[in-house]
């Protein structure tokens, strides 16, 4: 992919700007957050530039297909949750969605609440997702691979806890 790394300083560098505030302090936590940055950086511009090129499909488009994929039918408000992004950008992205000459998702008014419409996938969506999803994971799995199963479950272990913390 055409992914361009930043490159990280080194931890000379790190600790020579430590030293102006007058503390002095490991700098290998600062080292390991920025070259997780760069990593999760590196993967997805990899794996979403695959999806872009295979399927024409954007990582916010494919966070939402899927989560209708997943979850099934709801609001644009639950959407926002779910995906992790504003009602405000749900709605831009679902209007887009349904201007295309196939349309991914549909939408329909909500019985229960007159002022609030549903959204769900077309035929057309779910055959995307499950034509993509396997070649989606085969290309984060071609990430892990460089580590062996039992570095893998312990990167695991260590990422679940640094999310825990915080």
């Amino acid at each position: 992919m055409n992914y361009k790394s930043r490159k990280l300083p080194s931890r000379e560098t790190l600790a020579r700007a430590q030293r102006f505030n007058d503390d002095i302090i490991d700098v290998s936590g600062v080292d390991l957050v920025l070259s997780l940055i760069t990593t999760a950086d590196l993967i997805r511009s990899n794996i979403y530039a695959q999806l872009t090129k295979d399927y024409d499909v954007s990582e916010g488009k494919f966070a939402l297909l899927m989560s209708l994929y997943s979850e099934g039918e709801t609001s644009a408000g639950d959407l926002a949750l779910r995906i992790g992004v504003t009602p405000a950008t749900v709605s831009v992205m679902v209007k887009r969605m349904l201007t295309t000459s196939n349309p991914l998702i549909s939408m329909t008014k909500n019985d229960e609440d007159g002022r609030s419409r549903l959204i769900t996938l077309t035929e057309a969506g779910i055959t995307l997702i499950q034509n993509a999803l396997p070649d989606h994971l085969k290309s984060i799995r071609a990430f892990a691979q460089v580590l062996n199963s039992q570095e893998q479950e312990s990167l695991i272990l260590m990422l679940r806890k640094l999310l825990r913390n915080n």
